[in-house]
């Protein structure tokens, strides 16, 4: 009986070490490589810079080239915050009523994609608050020239106009606004 618990034991004890021995050949879990943190580092600085000087689609592209290459976590968290501070950015142009900054930049925050990737629902935002800014930003903007047109003020009705047809070039009206305004300034330079 005590050869059997003897061999029972050595048996225990093969089995023991060649589980730990398994275990060390299992993956490590370890934090990111160092190449890792550097790119996320990188993107994160770039993106960051590119925001600094108001190149909210650079910043944006940087965080989708950099996302699309590596889909780690952190750069994930990255392209999210820098979406977060781009909507920001068109968010105070809107409320300090500058119409057309804040159309272009939601129009970039609409053109980028963001709202479409797999990290979209933790956004503050999508499609459909983008589309509601541009359009509230391009009545506005709408309702501008038309005083300077009434006023008889045509090339800064038009140059208004211009600026809305750049974040919303499908806007049917004020292409037909430009058109009017410009015909009617051809004829004042022609009677002149």
């Amino acid at each position: 009986m005590r050869t059997f618990g003897l061999k029972m034991s050595a048996f225990f004890c093969i089995v023991l070490v060649v589980l730990i021995s398994s275990c060390s050949l299992l993956p490590k879990t370890t934090g990111p490589t160092g190449a890792e943190t550097k790119i996320m580092d990188d993107t994160a600085r770039q993106a960051q810079e590119q925001i600094a000087l108001g190149a909210y689609k650079k910043a944006l592209e940087i965080c989708a080239s950099a996302y699309d290459k590596y889909h780690y976590p952190q750069l994930r968290r990255t392209y999210r915050a820098t979406g977060e501070q781009v909507r920001n950015a068109a968010d105070v142009a809107f409320q300090g009523k500058n119409f057309s900054e804040a159309g272009s930049i939601y129009r970039i925050l609409f053109e980028s994609g963001i709202v479409t990737r797999d990290f979209a629902e933790s956004l503050s935002f999508n499609d459909d608050y983008l589309n509601s800014q541009i359009k509230t930003c391009s009545k506005a903007l709408t309702e501008v020239g038309l005083i300077k047109y009434r006023e008889e003020k045509l090339d800064e009705a038009i140059s208004i106009w211009e600026k809305v047809l750049a974040f919303d070039p499908d806007n049917k009206a004020v292409m037909k606004a430009v058109d009017t305004a410009t015909r009617q300034l051809q004829k004042l330079k022609n009677i002149k």
